[in-house]
């Protein structure tokens, strides 16, 4: 179809395009800023969970069971259910901990394990490695399809130029820094540009095939029906429900474990809250991905037959000699194919590097000069991972092992599954039994899968694929124990449930260091968002630590792996981390804190156990050190007669203590929880209850208004309408007149006396009306739509005590207002009607005595940017009891006389909560009761500003 040189050129410009879009979300511009950290560049760069297995082997797939394609999709869509709280936890700890891989994160979390995180690497390798395989092989198989058959260049040669090109794709925007936490624009960037293109390719070729090259997508299920009754039989099959139930436990997890899954999901992660975007937008991409692939299944089937499944998506267009679309379905593998390798390339290598080399190297060699070079090693790891998985393509191709990695390879990370869940979710998990889990659960994998694909491939005798090791049937790899089930369910269930067990059992039965103690309730403590109070300690410790000593011990840590530049780029973000200045002298706690930030920064580099081994060796905080602030604590558990949380699991308590305390804990812990739960339901009854009280208060005030500016217009309408009907009267008096010839000179001047009279009084008294709705709407208008905006708050004030003359005039007490000309501010302007309102009720129900005539003043001014109110009546005012009491919901001097208790507290509640404000008082018995208010003058530039900071 193409030629050789066509082909090239194609996937030449196609890679240059990601290429000059990639370094534009490099550049750094605050556009590209904007784009790349976009909750939509974020869900299609998940879309690399759809390689060129689903592009192309998904509809081969479907044609033996459709139903079980699917459930390969419906595994992550599910998960999008559960995802939100899982992932917090786990955002949580790569912020803080500075997590890079999924072996880095079982490492963070069970006490920096080196052991575990290369054991994950190893997996990860072992796993992945041949699914790289499948990539090169979907590559080489879609341009064999595509070139013509000529001299020239050959599809295995044009398959090394793809090969070399990923791997520097992947150095350049992948590997470009030593620190992989840093987030890559670039990639991301071409990842969600690949994952639109993927999409559209599949719709094209679904569409096409479906409405051209037949009628629809049940004429061609009905056709295959007629045509092919076996095929479609198979294709419509409904699997085990066993088999069903691991497939989607399978392609779940997969989506969250997988090494290039995590990365882009965790690593990648530009703000927490697009997940819960991406719980509704990956459904729907995953849906719009695999909706056409049942219908291409069956038309593949009735057209080309059943041996080329897998090429279908070429093969199809190819047919109907489609050039155009089957170029763009090329480029749409090509793409789902490169975005798979690229990030797949770039978390093994850093994997393989940190968890595999450095800790060799740490160990061996610790003073090593190749730990400066990690970066170029990173690169060199790039070409042999990506090396390794083509080398496994060109001499096993056609094995039976490569055909079936894709579900071999999600079992195999399957097996981080219960560690992370445990870690996350359970203090008592070990990493001991951490370690045992995923060892059992890797050892069962590779027999009852890896071994048996192996030995179907050829590569070593099958016998026991017969009757089984030794003639014992039931240590057969497909069929432990007898059991009968689908061959990939067979070895993933086995393998998680002996994970599971190894996990529970290794973590109760082991004992626990006293330094894997601490570390667990420490991190603990991080998924709780909890933070150690150190601060109760800080003044008692002396600063008798030299900081520069240190500091060069610092330098040199980094210098191992960075730059001298570097090195002290990275020293002094340690101290900002810290929180320490550039004192000459520090305490063993502000230490103890620089190690942990010297440790969370280095782990970014090197990974979370290898940076903890090279802090250990550096001796940054020395054993006297130590001993020194456990002396402090102990002396201030001696003072407090209590344990910190974090400290309570260093005391040695005798066997019968222990028991003791866990009885009665587990006494108390059941009376608690029932108590709890009572007082839980009666605090909800009584927040219901409160907050519809406050409304209550809110919609009465504002129902008292309108009461009282219906009585107050009421005048002047009146008088309105007497005025009009005296004029009514007259005109009619003087038409008579006129009409019958007796309109007298002066009668008529008569008349135009008094209708000017009668004119004047009707517009004096509709201008006063108009005056009073104008202040009554807008003041009623604020009060119910609660919306920012910008007003003058000396008229706005003058608003409001008009909304309230219906009520002042029942009274001898006189208002007085006074604020500077031309005061602006931008805020809420019916919250702060609604508090003017509450005070001035307030005083009038409250300040003053029956036979006082009182006086009530407001000022208002704006000094720095803040609205500074003092309310002041010359009431009665408030003893040191009362002022206690004030803003307490349902506290009232007149229970019985109308007054609920809600006034203040609501006004308390608006300013600090509403205004951003604060609301202090002043008063005394006999000296009446002053309120000072402060606000920002500019409330709608403060929250712009601070977003969900202020």
């Amino acid at each position: 179809m193409m030629s050789a040189s066509g082909l090239l050129l194609v996937i030449f410009a196609y890679v240059a395009l990601l290429y000059m879009l990639a370094s534009w979300a490099e550049s750094g511009s605050a556009r590209a800023k904007k784009l790349t950290t976009s909750a939509t560049v974020y869900a299609l760069s998940l879309a690399i969970f759809c390689t060129s297995w689903t592009f192309f082997g998904s509809v081969g797939f479907a044609t033996r069971s459709s139903i079980l394609m699917l459930s390969i999709y419906l595994g992550p869509t599910l998960l999008m259910i559960i995802i939100w709280p899982l992932m917090q936890r786990v955002l949580l700890i790569k912020q803080i901990y500075r997590v890079t891989s999924i072996a880095d994160l079982l490492s963070a979390r069970f006490n920096r394990s080196i052991f575990l995180a290369g054991l994950a690497a190893t997996v990860a390798m072992v796993g992945i490695v041949p699914y790289l395989a499948l990539q090169l092989k979907a590559i080489n198989t879609a341009i064999d399809l595509v070139l013509e058959s000529e001299g020239g260049v050959s599809a295995d040669e044009i398959a090394w130029l793809v090969w070399l090109g990923v791997a520097l794709f992947t150095i350049i925007f992948g590997i470009r820094h030593l620190d992989p936490t840093e987030r890559h624009p670039g990639m991301m960037l071409a990842l969600a540009v690949e994952g639109l293109v993927k999409l559209l390719a599949m719709l094209c070729v679904g569409v096409f095939v479906s409405f051209v090259m037949f009628d629809s997508p049940l004429v061609i299920l009905q056709l295959l029906e007629q045509k092919m009754p076996e095929a479609a039989k198979q294709m419509s099959s409904k699997p085990e429900f066993v088999t069903w139930f691991s497939y989607l436990l399978l392609s779940g997890s997969a989506f969250l474990l997988l090494p290039r899954q995590f990365h882009v999901m965790v690593v990648e992660n530009p703000d927490t809250r697009h997940i819960k975007k991406v719980q509704w937008w990956l459904p729907i991409y995953l849906i719009s991905m695999t909706i056409f692939i049942t219908p291409i299944a069956a038309a593949g089937m009735l057209l080309l037959g059943p041996e080329t499944a897998d090429s279908y998506m070429l093969s199809l267009p190819m047919l109907a000699e489609q050039k155009l679309l089957t170029l763009f379905v090329f480029i749409g593998g090509f793409s789902a194919s490169m975005a798979m390798l690229m990030v797949s390339g770039m978390t093994l290598s850093t994997m393989f590097s940190n968890h595999l080399v450095l800790p060799l190297l740490q160990r061996f060699s610790p003073n090593s000069t190749l730990k400066r070079y990690l970066l170029q090693s990173r690169w060199l790891a790039v070409f042999i991972v990506l090396g390794a998985g083509q080398m496994f393509y060109l001499y096993l191709g056609e094995s039976y092992m490569l055909v079936n990695m894709g579900m071999i390879s999600f079992a195999a990370v399957l097996q981080f599954l219960p560690p992370v869940l445990a870690g996350l979710y359970w203090p008592k998990v070990t990493t001991r039994g951490a370690i045992a889990g995923l060892t059992v659960g890797f050892i069962i994998w590779s027999y009852c899968l890896m071994l048996p694909a192996i030995m179907k491939s050829g590569w070593i005798d099958a016998d026991i694929l017969e009757l089984g090791p030794w003639g014992l049937y039931w240590l057969h790899p497909e069929h432990l124990m007898g059991t009968e089930m689908d061959k990939v369910s067979h070895g993933a269930l086995w393998s998680l449930a002996g994970n599971c067990i190894a996990l529970v059992l290794g973590s109760l039965l082991t004992k626990v260091s006293g330094e894997e103690q601490r570390y667990n309730a420490e991190f603990m403590d991080v998924m709780a968002e909890r933070v150690a109070e150190d601060e109760a300690i800080m003044d008692t410790l002396p600063r008798n630590i030299q900081l520069q000593p240190k500091l060069e011990l610092l330098k040199g840590i980094f210098s191992q792996y960075l730059s001298a530049e570097q090195a002290e780029a990275k020293v002094s973000a340690c101290l900002v981390e810290a929180e320490l200045s550039d004192d000459e002298l520090i305490n063993v706690q502000e230490l103890a804190y620089l190690e942990r930030a010297t440790e969370r920064l280095l782990s970014g580099i090197t990974g979370a156990a290898v940076a903890h081994m090279v802090v250990t060796q550096s001796n940054l905080y020395s054993h006297k050190e130590s001993l020194t602030l456990e002396r402090y604590y102990g002396q201030l558990l001696a003072q407090l007669k209590i344990s910190p949380a974090q400290l309570r699991q260093q005391l040695n308590y005798s066997k019968e203590k222990e028991q003791f305390a866990q009885r009665y804990s587990e006494q108390m812990e059941k009376l608690v929880e029932e108590r709890t739960y009572e007082l839980q339901a009666t605090l909800d009854q009584l927040k219901s209850a409160q907050h519809q009280l406050v409304e209550t208060e809110k919609q009465a005030s504002l129902g008292k208004m309108v009461a009282g500016i219906a009585h107050e217009i009421n005048t002047p309408i009146g008088v309105c309408v007497t005025a009009a009907s005296h004029l009514n009267e007259e005109v009619q008096e003087v038409r008579r007149m006129f009409l019958e010839g007796e309109l007298s000179e002066d009668e008529f001047e008569g008349f135009m006396q008094t209708c000017c009279e009668a004119m004047d009084i009707i517009l004096k008294n509709n201008a006063r009306a108009s005056k009073l709705i104008q202040s009554f709407k807008q003041v009623a208008v604020d009060q119910s739509s609660e919306e920012l905006r910008e007003f003058d708050l000396e008229e706005y004030l003058e608003e409001v005590i008009m909304s309230l003359r219906p009520t002042l005039k029942k009274v001898p007490h006189e208002i007085k207002l006074e604020c500077d000309f031309n005061l602006r501010c931008n805020t809420y302007p019916g919250v702060l009607a609604q508090v003017m309102t509450n005070l001035i009720m307030n005083s009038l129900l409250h300040a003053f005595l029956p036979d006082q005539k009182g006086e009530i003043v407001i000022k208002g001014e704006i000094k720095d940017s803040w609205v500074f109110i003092d309310y002041r009546d010359d009431g009665v005012g408030l003893d040191e009891k009362g002022v206690k009491s004030l803003f307490d919901p349902f506290y009232t001097t007149k229970r019985n006389q109308g007054g609920s208790g809600l006034g203040t507290h609501l006004v308390y509640n608006l300013v600090t909560q509403r205004l951003r404000g604060e609301v202090e008082v002043e008063t005394s018995p006999g000296s009446g009761l002053c309120y000072h208010i402060r606000f920002p003058a500019n409330l709608q530039k403060l929250e712009r500003d601070l977003g969900d900071n202020i």
